[in-house]
């Protein structure tokens, strides 16, 4: 079930509904920072290293990486031009295996996988066709090659059609809604069950009486093995644990961070999907801020509602706490 779907700015419905206060919509309409745009369902972001664990996922399920194989991350991947740089350069991860990969949001890691992917094992002659094609398989199973669900206006989604080991790392011509990701990590939260999301309970007639209740509905159950499963669990838990930023967050979570770069004149796009608790998921939490900079500042926010759903934080304590 959807619990919440925000997006900011935004606008009172209330002046909206029955009728429409002429001068609060002229208001809206000429307001630069465009509140009556949902960014949550029409924003469409490169999902940044939010797509790695899809690329994880592809590597185990196709058998071009073992789950204890490590790939020596030397900071700067040169197999395809121009050379992919990891976010640690000029520095090295050195040896991971997929769990690190994941943990580590290691960009070495994860362009060796796609290229592999890209790579027929009979003849090792590369394709990049051959490995787009992957990565686009594996995203559509996750539920990116078409819209959520919802029963408002939601842009479509776009999964990549070049670089299959820069596609791999989220870059690529991916273009994805918040709300797509949301159901994306929904998927890896119950290991499978990929859900048509709605924003409706039940609709009744004029006199209160039930027409329809609207329940979840799997849209398909994906058959991967649980040993793809628990490493992907435990890299995205790795991500968690090596932040100090959630020390202090009592319910133990799983996630994983992503940062998109659009332009280079205005802030990076920043992302955190997520689900919680880890030993047993019961939410996810889906983050993304236009220009917000560092997926810190998306993670500090997805951090913030884990507490407050859990009853560990009030509202006036969030609102009067800021950004990084």
């Amino acid at each position: 079930e959807v619990r919440a779907l925000v997006t900011y700015p935004s606008y009172d419905n209330n002046k909206m509904s029955g009728t429409v206060d002429a001068a609060y919509y002229s208001q809206l309409t000429n307001d630069l920072s465009l509140p009556l745009y949902n960014n949550a369902t029409q924003a469409k972001k490169a999902p940044g290293s939010t797509f790695k664990p899809i690329t994880a996922i592809a590597g185990l399920e196709e058998g071009v990486i073992g789950l204890e194989e490590t790939i020596e991350c030397t900071g700067e991947y040169t197999e395809v031009s121009p050379a992919i740089k990891c976010w640690i350069y000029p520095g090295r991860h050195g040896p991971l295996n997929v769990v690190g990969g994941i943990a580590n949001s290691c960009n070495y890691f994860v362009a060796e996988v796609a290229h592999r992917l890209s790579t027929n094992k009979d003849t090792l002659i590369y394709s990049t066709d051959m490995g787009i094609g992957k990565l686009r398989e594996y995203a559509s199973m996750f539920g990116l090659n078409r819209p959520s669900g919802i029963e408002i206006p939601e842009s479509m989604p776009e999964m990549t059609t070049e670089d299959p080991e820069r596609s791999a790392i989220g870059q690529g011509t991916h273009a994805f809604a918040n709300v797509q990701l949301a159901r994306y990590v929904t998927a890896l939260a119950n290991r499978g069950n990929v859900f048509e999301l709605s924003l409706l309970s039940k609709e009744t007639s004029s006199n209160g009486d039930l027409v329809k209740e609207f329940a979840p509905e799997v849209y398909q159950q994906l058959d991967i093995s649980q040993e793809t499963w628990d490493a992907v669990f435990q890299g995205m838990r790795g991500v968690v644990t090596r932040s100090a930023r959630f020390q202090d967050l009592p319910v133990n979570i799983a996630g994983k961070t992503g940062t998109a770069q659009e332009v280079k004149t205005r802030g990076n796009h920043a992302f955190f999907i997520s689900f919680g608790p880890y030993e047993n998921p019961e939410i996810s939490v889906a983050v993304n801020i236009p220009n917000g900079y560092t997926s810190a500042n998306a993670a500090l926010l997805a951090k913030y509602v884990y507490r407050y759903y859990y009853g560990y934080m009030s509202l006036d304590e969030i609102m009067s706490s800021g950004a990084l």
